[in-house]
């Protein structure tokens, strides 16, 4: 099948959004489609360093990418608009079997023009009240519904569908929610120039818990918990792998513990070597989570990271959150805490640094939950499944 995939952006600014895109075109491309991300042509976003944008996602170059148009006026209000525009352009040469995209103006587009087209939604996309008519993003999301082209809306939680019926009253029938992925295990070894140990191992102690985080600062994203929780437990190592400069440095200012590593953003093939040193990875979302833009997810997300923990085996201690038990379920497959209770975290981790078989336990039935259910190949195949 030839398939088009309609991306927002694949800039590394926006890691947690390229990491899906660029993961889903390649477990697409693997099922044997032919695959072809568009994106939109914006160099002046675009961080230093990245030569390859394939090594730098750590994907196969099994499709290809192309940039489109994309206005450069600071101030010009229809870049969305002329992007959607170039994008069914391009679509319309390519002539695919079918669209999938999280551009909602050119799968709006893409169906109208008389394309099979899958909408891929991780957020509310209306505003409260009377604004919401007001909003292009919006009104393109309502002209694609009423589209017989449309074939799926696909979403990450059953809380995303819910809100969906319930403001949108949109028919069941074209609703599908499937999670966030990671990486299958085979597919994350460790790679042979970096110890899965050496830089945790060097920044912490010998023999002492190894606690990791993996992600953004953003708020919501419970910072606040690992500041907390560590300055309660000197006799373990913290470590932070993530992050905008910005954000670390106002982290650091505001913790004094010596035993809180902070190790900035780190190369995607390298991830697994954090999480594989870890002994127990944290998962602290708050109620409400904001994403860089300040947009709200925090009662809709569906974290990469849980995902990437649970590939790998770890031991997880996670806020106990409706969203978040879609996947995770207290004492079988993690530790659940109340957000905003400190002493439940540090219960919880010490009773994992005194119980390891446990620990050992939670985590393998992590990653037997994470392979049956929760592979990007699994994804791939069930976004795909029952296209007309």
């Amino acid at each position: 099948m030839r398939i088009v995939y309609v991306s927002r952006s694949i800039l590394p600014s926006r890691l947690a959004n390229s990491i899906h895109v660029m993961k889903m075109c390649q477990a697409m491309a693997k099922e044997g489609n032919d695959v072809f991300l568009l994106a939109p042509n914006r160099p002046e976003d675009c961080e230093t360093g990245v030569a390859n944008i394939f090594d730098f996602y750590n994907v196969d170059n099994g499709f290809k990418i192309s940039k489109l148009f994309w206005p450069k006026l600071k101030f010009f209000r229809g870049q969305s608009a002329a992007y959607a525009v170039a994008a069914a352009l391009e679509i319309w040469r390519i002539n695919p079997d079918l669209v999938i995209g999280r551009h909602v103006h050119s799968c709006a587009l893409a169906a109208w023009i008389g394309y099979s087209t899958i909408y891929e939604r991780h957020s509310p996309i209306w505003d409260t009240g009377w604004r919401k008519y007001l909003s292009f993003k919006y009104l393109s999301f309502r002209l694609l519904r009423l589209s017989p082209n449309l074939q799926k809306l696909i979403l990450i939680t059953e809380a995303l569908r819910e809100s969906y019926v319930k403001h949108e009253s949109t028919s069941q029938e074209v609703l599908q929610v499937v999670p966030d992925a990671a990486d299958a295990p085979a597919e994350t070894d460790l790679p042979a120039e970096v110890s899965s140990s050496e830089r945790v191992r060097a920044a912490g102690r010998e023999k002492t818990l190894q606690v990791g985080y993996v992600g953004n600062l953003y708020p919501g994203k419970g910072m606040k918990v690992i500041v907390e929780v560590a300055s309660l437990m000197p006799e373990v190592d913290f470590h932070v792998v993530g992050g905008l400069v910005e954000d670390i440095l106002k982290w650091k200012k505001r913790s004094d513990s010596s035993n809180v590593h902070f190790h900035g953003f780190v190369d995607q093939k390298k991830v697994p070597c954090y999480i594989q040193s870890f002994d127990v990875c944290l998962l602290p979302n708050q109620r409400r989570v904001e994403t860089r833009g300040g947009t709200e997810i925090g009662g809709f997300t569906s974290p990469l990271k849980m995902f990437e923990y649970m590939s790998m085996g770890k031991a997880i201690v996670a806020s106990n959150l409706p969203v978040l038990q879609e996947v995770l379920t207290h004492k079988k497959n993690a530790i659940l805490c109340d957000p905003e209770k400190i002493e439940q975290w540090v219960a919880s981790i010490n009773y994992l640094k005194q119980h390891p078989e446990v620990s050992k336990q939670i985590g393998k039935r992590a990653r037997d939950d994470f392979i049956a259910n929760h592979t990007w190949d699994i994804r791939a195949q069930r976004v795909l499944e029952n296209i007309d």
